[in-house]
Formats: C-alpha cells, sequence, structure tokens
C-alpha cells in the first residue's frame, strides 16, 4: 500500500541525513564533546611539535614550520565562532587549518546529535563532526586525536614532501626531513604491541628481545637454531622476535611492521631500520657460514614481510624452508642437518625419528650409501614420494616415517642397507629383490628377517634363480624351487595355470607327476602335453629329489643338482644350452 502523499509548506524545514553519517548515541556523544572540549582548552596538545632546527635549500622555512604557524592564528581565535565560520568556509588557506578552525567551531556545539563515519585501512577509525571544507580525514584525525595513528593524518601532504612524524603516547613530533625517532617512541611502540619484549644493555646497546632468545646472540649475529627476525634501528636500539613467537601470529592480527609503520607518517620502515632474519638447522656447525644463497632467499622474505606480502604467521616456516633448499650437502632429517659421513653421526641425525635401532641401523646405511653413490639431490617428501633437488643432498622432509624413506631408496641403495646389518651376498641379493617386489613396513620386515633370512639361504645353495633358465627345462626348473622354498599349492597353482606353447603345459605336467599332484588334473592339459610331460617325468622326479637333499643336508653341494638338471636338459631334447652356473 503506497504511503500518503506528503504535504510541504513554503518555509518549512527539512532534516536531511548526509551519506557517511550516523545518529549518535550517548556514548559516542559524550566521547567526542570530551575530546573537542580538549581540543579547544588545549589546542597545541593536539598538534606536533617540530624538533627541526635547519632549513631548507636555498634558506626556505619547511612547510610544517608555515602550518604550525598558521595554525597558531587560528588558535588564538579558538573562541570566536563567527571568524572560525568565515576560516572554515574559506576557498584559500591551508586544508589543515580548515579542519582545524571547523573543529574547534564544533566544539562550542551543545548538542552532538548527528556524526561522521571515518574509516581508513591504515589509519584506523574514528567518529567526528562535520563542519566546514575540511578534509574529513583531517577533521577526524583532529578531533580523535588521542588516536595515535589517526591523529598523523591531517599531516599526510608534509609527510609526502618529505616531511616525518612520529606518535606515541609520550609525544607527536616531526622531525623534519630527517627520520629520527625521538626519544621514547620505540619504547612505547614495543610496549603497545602483542609481543613481550624484554630490555638488555648489552656492551651499550639497547637490545629489545621477545620469545625464548638469547640478546647476545641477537646483537653478535651468531646462528640459532631457534631463529629469529632482527630489526636494527639506524639510532642505535636492536629488537629481537624469535620465529616461534612469530608462528603465534593469527590469520587476522596485523603484523609487527605494520603496527610499527603505522606510528610513524610517512610509514616506510626502511629509513628508519634495517631487517634480517637467522636461522640454522640442529646439527649445523655455528662456525660455518649458511650458503649465500639461504642469505638471499632470507632477505627476499624479510622484504615481503616488511611488504605486508608474507603473512607474519607463515614467516617462521618460510625463512626454515628457505635455508634447508639453499643446503647442497650432508643428510637432512626434518629440520636436522648432518654431515652423514658416518653410521653413527646419521644414527645421531635419526634420534627424533621413530623406529628401533634395527630400523634405524639399517635407514643408516641406505642414507650413507646414498649419500655416496648420488650425483643429483634427492628428496623424499611428506608421502614417501622421491623427487630431485639441488645439490648432491639426502633430505627426508617432515612427515615422513623410516619406512617411506627407505623404501624409496630401497631400488638403489637398499644392498648397501642390508649390508650394514651384516647381511651380504646372494642372501642380502635375494632379500632385496624380496622387499622390492613386495614392500614391507621396515618393523614388519626386519621381525621377518631371520625366516627371509632362511629362505634366502636356502635359495642361494641352488645354482640358478627362478627365471635364469629358457624353455622347458627353465620351466620345470622354477617349478621346483617354487615347490622347495614357498610351498607345493603354490607351484601346482602355476603348473596348472594358462600356458604359452605346449612345452609350458609339458613341463607342468612333468613336475606334477613326479611331485605326485597330477591326480585330477588332466583336464587342464592336452593329450600331446600329457604325452610329452610324461616322458620328461622320470629325469624331472630326479631333480626334484636332488633339490630335496639340497635343502635336508647343509653339507651338500650341489653337483648332484647340476647333473640332474643336464640330464633332464638331455631328456627335454632342448637345443638352447644352459648358461654357466653362477652359483655353482
Amino acid at each position: 500500500m503506497a504511503r500518503p502523499a506528503q504535504v510541504s509548506f513554503p518555509g518549512q524545514k527539512q532534516r536531511m541525513r548526509m551519506r557517511g553519517t550516523k545518529h549518535a548515541n550517548d556514548a559516542t556523544a559524550k566521547r567526542i564533546r570530551r575530546q573537542l572540549r580538549q581540543l579547544l582548552e588545549d589546542p597545541d596538545e593536539c598538534l606536533p611539535t617540530m624538533t627541526w632546527k635547519g632549513r631548507l635549500s636555498w634558506g626556505r622555512k619547511d612547510p610544517v614550520t608555515k602550518t604550525l604557524q598558521n595554525l597558531r592564528k587560528i588558535v588564538a581565535k579558538k573562541d570566536d565562532v563567527k571568524w572560525l565560520s568565515k576560516r572554515m568556509l574559506a576557498k584559500r588557506g591551508d586544508p589543515v587549518g580548515k579542519a582545524l578552525a571547523g573543529s574547534l567551531h564544533a566544539a562550542h556545539d551543545e548538542d552532538i546529535s548527528l556524526v561522521g563515519n571515518f574509516k581508513s585501512p591504515n589509519f584506523g577509525s574514528g567518529s567526528f563532526i562535520r563542519r566546514g571544507d575540511g578534509k574529513q580525514g583531517y577533521l577526524a584525525g583532529l578531533q580523535n586525536h588521542q588516536n595515535l595513528t589517526l591523529r598523523m593524518l591531517p599531516w599526510e601532504e608534509h609527510a609526502r614532501r618529505g616531511m616525518y612524524f612520529f606518535s606515541w603516547e609520550g609525544g607527536f613530533v616531526c622531525t623534519g626531513p630527517n627520520p629520527n625517532p625521538p626519544k621514547g617512541w620505540l619504547e612505547d611502540v614495543l610496549e603497545r604491541s602483542r609481543f613481550d619484549f624484554k630490555h638488555q644493555d648489552v656492551d651499550g646497546v639497547d637490545v629489545y628481545v621477545a620469545g625464548e632468545i638469547n640478546a647476545q646472540d641477537v646483537l653478535n649475529d651468531i646462528p640459532s637454531n631457534d631463529g629469529w627476525v632482527r630489526l636494527s634501528f639506524k639510532h642505535g636500539p636492536i629488537v629481537g622476535i624469535g620465529l616461534q613467537s612469530l608462528k603465534a601470529t593469527k590469520e587476522k592480527q596485523s603484523a609487527f611492521v605494520h603496527h610499527l609503520a603505522l606510528s610513524m607518517l610517512p610509514p616506510l620502515l626502511t629509513s628508519i631500520v634495517d631487517i634480517d632474519a637467522m636461522w640454522v638447522p640442529n646439527g649445523w656447525d655455528s662456525d660455518d657460514d649458511l650458503p649465500q644463497t639461504a642469505h638471499d632467499g632470507l632477505a627476499r622474505l624479510m622484504a615481503g614481510w616488511h611488504g605486508l606480502t608474507v603473512p607474519e604467521g607463515n614467516l617462521a616456516r618460510a625463512c626454515e624452508r628457505a635455508v634447508l633448499d639453499s643446503l647442497d650437502f650432508g643428510l637432512l632429517i626434518g629440520s636436522s642437518w648432518s654431515k652423514g659421513e658416518t653410521i653413527e653421526q646419521i644414527l645421531t641425525s635419526l634420534e627424533g625419528m621413530q623406529g628401533s635401532v634395527d630400523e634405524k641401523q639399517l635407514a643408516a646405511g641406505v642414507f650413507l650409501e646414498a649419500m655416496d653413490q648420488t650425483e643429483e639431490g634427492i628428496r623424499i617428501d611428506s608421502r614417501g614420494g622421491r623427487q630431485e633437488r639441488e645439490g648432491s643432498i639426502v633430505e627426508v622432509m617432515e612427515g615422513a616415517s623410516l619406512t617411506d624413506a627407505v623404501h624409496a631408496l630401497w631400488e638403489d641403495f637398499g644392498l648397501a642397507g642390508l649390508s650394514s646389518i651384516g647381511i651380504e651376498g646372494d642372501e642380502a641379493q635375494i632379500i632385496w629383490e624380496q622387499q622390492l617386489k613386495k614392500p614391507k613396513p621396515l618393523k614388519t620386515f626386519l621381525k621377518g628377517l631371520d625366516s627371509s633370512r632362511k629362505k634366502a639361504q636356502q635359495k642361494a645353495r641352488f645354482p640358478y634363480r627362478v627365471g635364469d633358465l629358457p624353455g622347458p627345462v627353465g620351466a620345470i626348473h622354477d617349478l621346483i624351487l617354487i615347490g622347495l622354498l614357498e610351498g607345493p599349492g603354490i607351484a601346482e597353482r602355476k603348473a596348472t595355470s594358462r600356458h604359452d606353447d605346449i612345452d609350458g603345459a609339458a613341463a607342468g605336467w612333468a613336475w606334477l607327476r613326479a611331485a605326485n599332484r597330477s591326480t585330477g588334473q588332466e583336464w587342464h592339459f592336452e593329450s600331446l602335453a600329457r604325452d610329452r610331460g610324461g616322458a620328461w617325468m622320470e629325469a624331472t622326479r630326479v631333480l626334484l629329489e636332488a633339490g630335496k637333499k639340497m635343502l635336508d643336508s647343509e653339507d651338500s653341494d650341489n653337483a648332484e643338482f647340476i647333473d640332474a638338471l643336464n640330464a633332464l636338459h638331455t631328456s627335454t631334447g632342448q637345443q638352447e644350452p644352459l648358461p654357466d652356473q653362477p652359483n655353482a
């Protein structure tokens, strides 16, 4: 339903609300009235003090001094409301003067009902009374003079011309074109920050540190496993913050450098401070300097932190990663580094990882061989994946277990790991192959190592491995080894599986007959394969018995087995000769 038509009469006043304004509640009205009363009673207290006594080129007077002289004329007329009304609307004159005249005029108001709401991402926010043609930010800064950041806003044009301002609880000063922080400014800024700084005089230098770091180390640039960022102020003091303290910064909290920069205008920290960082991994010799790439990476991160492009909460991890990525030799386990020249050094690096003594001993052997043999760096990521990295370093990232690391390196360096726990030769080769084909967790692998070693020792007695021999002789030989070492059931499944040719099927039938496992298996084979396999059955049985004797008697050599194998070769009529016996 439409509202009734509005009727207006000549001379009737209408109340209009300007954009960016709001009705002041009691608390806001009282606060603004109190601030304006303070401004009216002592305007000089709300203006910066000029501490620079010099002159610009050609003997010119600086713009801040000129503005302050103009403002004092306005202050002298602070009780002349009519004069203030003209000054705040003047088309000419200093813009800060317009804002001050408007603010002093508003201080004479008895009733405050409508206020402006100023917001700035850098200078903050505050309620103020709009009066005259002064800029909103200037009005807000003068009327909220208790806001240490906002009160600098009216002087932004002077800051653009090269004038420096510093604001803190104890004062508000302009140091002219020289960025010299006044006494007490740094102490107040540190006290108002979220960090708990401790002051210490070290060799005549004021050092402030936050976190579990040593002031002496920060001053003398001594490498630290805890890590720190250092702010070296050009007027003398040193400020250090531990990386772990920075890590606690939440996402919505402003960075410390942002807090520091908002206490000066222009907010150019590089004009008053140099920022650097230090962190070394556990195990790094403090007498050794980090690679230049590490210093370059830390410098880029400090520039990003200062520029607010690197979140403060991520700075600690980023610094650690910059250093770790720069290392090009040794062994890196998480954030612990070792030269890795001996098994003992590597075992020391592995103390922080989960795993038994035997697991770490095996892993140490693998790592040592990897560092000795690899020409390119290796990185094991948190998922156990293997990647390349610069240098000749081996790195196991945080989150990767010993099992992940050893599995990733097993194919190339597993034999060296077995050698480090006393397993060598053919026995080691067999165990290495088993673990490569069917990887097991290190704990399970080592727990079953006794049975694996026994099986490996049994395999080592035979002159050939499974798959070494060609043709039907090789097929029969493989079935015999599988049946003796892994069980007849496994060999039977292999013998009755689908075959590529008649000779392969005949070999399977020959083994089934020789091992007395042919009952009910005829349907798997063609008649020709059964006939040919039956002809080979006797020689197969002799070879099978020779294999059993080798396993039953530790002193038995493999001569009888080789003779039986040659007889089988003759029986099958295989044209392809047998290869030399590597394990004979």
